[in-house]
């Protein structure tokens, strides 16, 4: 009886866990349908499992008391993770919306400040708000924000959606407020942008209401805020983007008059914070695109240079700061904890203040805590493309992370008490932009404004220094109190330290204008190359100051150079001869003023070595026959090893430059029964020593015909070069038809690799579309040099081949008096062909010159 209890209870508590786990499943495959995403939780067995999750899914959460991680998924990413066959858990609040009204569904009413102020025009939507925006009603509040007061507010446009036309052509808009809007200051810019993720849109209404509050307060002198409000608009450039991803917050409304089915993606299905370039994990972490969204922020960085920033989620209320893709501190690690403390603090305060009495606010406690609602990135969980790092790491911004509300999208009746709890906040952050050290970096000569960096010896690390920029060379760094060596550097230009600067947490200390020395510019030095191959090397040099370098280098014993302008250090020199000396020169610019080249450096190239492959046994099929153009290769009765190398027969006619139509046979030879096998064939076209798979000229599958037939084509160049390079032929067994052998480097059980030689030639050395009598080549024949006469002042391309068709010089000319002088001296003597190409008219002449 008793084993028949147990049975039982462990029969019944299966059951519900399967139907538990079957209510989640279809939970999650009705929310995919529906939304095109999930967010779930699990249970991992160990922390370190977050790194591999994260490269497969974003994580939303972490809880390292339990392990639990929340993530994020797209349906494609789902559905790999199902194939873990790991139990889940499907939570509704994070995947649907309750309470949600939005302004279309409720009277729109006028300001009440409009009743004390009748200069303050009604507006679409009403202050603070208590219901979620239209996109219409939202585009038209941005519009008429700077409308009515285009003094101190600008709208700016940075671009379109994922969705484009199709999704109502919704737009990424900005407003700009300042004292003087419309004239660019030396003053700090600061950002505030929501809501990337389009169903956490805390933030998305926060930002509608803190630029009404601005606007309201610096004009209303009888504000009790106007002071304030004023010395930070009056110094600074406030740049706020409510809403950064409007296609996910009006997800599944055609009208685009919903947050109701908001979900975390764009258009595209794509994370947007997990989109940005990573220092750690590299471009394109996600293996996606950048996507419009993306693009947008990532131009508009580029275009200004913001000191501070923040941008807005939900999920849960905390702080959170640099870095999140490494467990490295940031070099202001300090600094950011003072004021995510502070901004929390706010929250906390005013949140627990009456009417609300809210304990429970902006307090989420996370790894390594040192404050209740303050935690740094990666001892919480690692994100690689976070919006955070990027502008970090790329462009020298303090951009947190804050997370404004547990539930995503909160009922419209809990917006205003958010208002409530972090307008402070809100405002304080802002403000902390115009603390720290500031000064102007100008040229001691000229007085003009340059563009430098400033570092603090000793305290900045992983670019967490600042830059001045034009049009000012304006600078600001805030920064925790302390004492400071101040280092400011522009490339052609003495540097300058200011030592022993004192500041405190609060204070703003202007260092005042400084004035750089121009440096005097010398040639390079200690040129060198390293990773050198078959075709490449890469150039090094050191420079006592420089912005830019010219490069040129040519073949030993050449006299004439290729130059390369405008290189930065290192160079990789490409594009070379296998098996070649070759000699390289810098030279260096700071600004228009260049030094001469400096001496030069050689460097030998190496033979090209092909990867290996074989088959390792040929006892029952290899290849007999390789035939190019009618002219083959049989092997049938010689045939002994799974390779065979013929690279130094002469077997098969030239192949002409940019030709179509060349056929191509390889024929299989079995001992006895036929097997199915698999052709492929490769030719190094661009004689890089790799075969591409763009050089693919055969792909037959595995099946038992004797005789592949096929046609190819031979690019024209660059993507094909002249003269002998590589064919690889590969005949593979597979069990099974429609297989394809696709790798030129493999070893494999039965089959045979053959390797021949094949040329390249151009044919059109003898065809003549630019008129003979027009270009003139003289002397010829000649002994050292040659004079080339043009018809035009164009630009031209000048080739000379051997016989063979092998590249001796390969260069472009600018004809200003239609004269090209050429010196040929290290030519053996001999005949050779010389092609004139006209840039800009495209058309060419080729001649034969003979080198006494």
């Amino acid at each position: 009886m008793r084993k028949t209890y147990h049975l039982f209870a462990i029969l019944l508590v299966c059951n519900f866990l399967s139907f538990a786990q079957t209510s989640d499943q279809q939970k999650a495959q009705d929310y995919i349908s529906s939304k095109g995403e999930l967010t779930f939780s699990f249970q991992v067995n160990d922390p370190s499992e977050l790194k591999q999750i994260t490269s497969e899914m974003s994580i939303v959460n972490f809880n390292p008391e339990t392990n639990m991680v929340k993530v994020w998924a797209n349906a494609e990413e789902f559905q790999k993770f199902q194939s873990y066959g790991i139990n889940f858990k499907v939570d509704d609040a994070d995947n649907s919306s309750t309470g949600v009204v939005m302004s279309n569904e409720i009277e729109m009413m006028q300001r009440s400040s409009e009743d004390t102020n009748p200069s303050l025009a009604p507006y679409t939507l009403s202050f603070p708000m208590t219901a979620y925006p239209t996109y219409a009603n939202y585009a038209s509040q941005m519009q008429a924000f700077e409308d009515n007061h285009p003094a101190i507010c600008e709208m700016i446009d940075i671009g379109g959606t994922a969705e484009g036309a199709s999704g109502g052509n919704k737009r990424l808009l900005f407003v700009k407020l300042s004292g003087n809007v419309s004239t660019s200051e030396a003053e700090p810019k600061v950002m505030y942008t929501s809501s990337m993720h389009g169903d956490e849109i805390t933030g998305y209404v926060m930002m509608l209401n803190l630029i009404d509050y601005f606007i309201t307060a610096y004009e209303d002198t009888g504000h009790p805020d106007h002071a304030r409000i004023q010395n930070l608009l009056d110094n600074s450039e406030v740049w706020i983007n409510p809403l950064a991803n409007p296609d996910g917050a009006y997800y599944n409304s055609a009208s685009n008059t919903s947050v109701a089915n908001a979900r975390r993606a764009n258009g595209n299905n794509v994370d947007i914070n997990r989109n940005f370039p990573d220092n750690v994990s590299g471009p394109h972490p996600d293996g996606n695109s950048y996507q419009a969204e993306t693009i947008s922020f990532m131009t508009l960085a580029d275009n200004n240079h913001f000191v501070l920033a923040a941008n807005f989620h939900g999920g849960t209320e905390v702080v959170n700061y640099p870095f999140d893709n490494t467990y490295t501190n940031h070099a202001d690690t300090d600094w950011f904890f003072l004021t995510g403390k502070e901004f929390a603090e706010n929250c906390q305060n005013d949140a627990a203040a009456a009417p609300y009495y809210n304990n429970g606010y902006m307090d989420a406690v996370y790894a390594n805590n040192m404050w209740p609602g303050v935690t740094e990135g990666a001892d919480w969980y690692q994100v690689y493309g976070g919006r955070q790092d990027f502008m970090n790491y790329y462009h020298q911004c303090k951009e947190v992370t804050i997370e404004l509300s547990n539930t995503k999208t909160p009922p419209a009746s809990q917006l205003d008490d958010h208002w409530d709890y972090t307008r402070e906040a809100l405002i304080e952050y802002l403000i902390q932009g115009t603390y720290g050290f500031r000064g102007i970096v100008k040229d001691a000569i000229s007085g003009d404004p340059l563009e430098a960096k400033i570092t603090l010896v000793g305290h900045d690390a992983v670019n967490s220094h600042t830059v001045s920029s034009l049009p000012f060379g304006d600078f600001y760094r805030p920064v925790y109190a302390g004492t400071y060596d101040i280092l400011i550097e522009v490339p052609c230009y003495q540097s300058v330290t200011l030592s022993s600067e004192t500041i405190a947490n609060y204070q703003t200390k202007d260092l005042g204008e400084i004035f750089l020395t121009p440096a005097t510019v010398s040639a390079p030095t200690s040129l060198n190359t390293s990773g050198t191959d078959a075709n490449s090397t890469n150039a090094t040099w050191s420079a006592t100051t420089a912005d830019s370098f010219d490069i040129r280098y040519r073949e030993v014993g050449s006299s004439t150079w290729i130059e390369v302008t405008g290189v930065s250090n290192p160079y990789q020199i490409t594009g070379l001869n296998s098996e070649t000396t070759y000699e390289f020169q810098v030279r260096s610019y700071c600004g228009a003023n260049s030094t001469s080249y400096s001496s030069s450096q050689q460097f030998t190239t190496l033979a090209f070595s092909y990867c290996d492959a074989q088959g390792n046994s040929v006892a029952d099929e290899y290849i007999s026959n390789v035939s190019i153009n009618g002219f083959g290769n049989n092997t049938q009765s010689s045939t002994a090893s799974g390779y065979s190398d013929y690279t130094s027969l002469s077997v098969f006619p030239d192949l002409d430059l940019n030709s179509a139509g060349n056929s191509i046979s390889v024929t299989k030879h079995w001992t006895g029964s036929s097997y199915r096998e698999a052709v492929s064939v490769w030719i190094d076209f661009n004689h890089d020593g790799t075969f591409d798979t763009s050089e693919r000229v055969v792909y037959s599958s595995s099946t038992t015909t004797a005789t592949v037939n096929g046609t190819f084509s031979v690019p024209n160049t660059p993507t094909a070069q002249l003269g002998s390079t590589r064919m690889r032929v590969i005949m593979k067994y597979y069990s099974n038809a429609g297989n394809y052998a696709n790798d030129p480097c493999e070893t494999f059980s039965y089959g045979e690799v053959e390797d021949y030689s094949v040329n390249i030639v151009d044919s059109t050395l003898g065809i003549e579309n630019l008129d003979a009598n027009t270009v003139r080549i003289f002397p010829n024949p000649f002994k050292n040099s040659i004079t080339i006469k043009t018809p035009t002042q164009n630009n031209y391309g000048v080739e000379v081949f051997d016989v063979s068709g092998r590249v001796i010089l390969n260069q472009k000319y600018s004809t200003g008096n239609g004269t090209i002088n050429l010196n040929l001296g290290t030519l053996s003597q001999g005949a050779y062909f010389i092609k004139v190409s006209d840039l800009e008219s495209h058309s060419s002449v080729t001649k034969q010159i003979i080198k006494q």
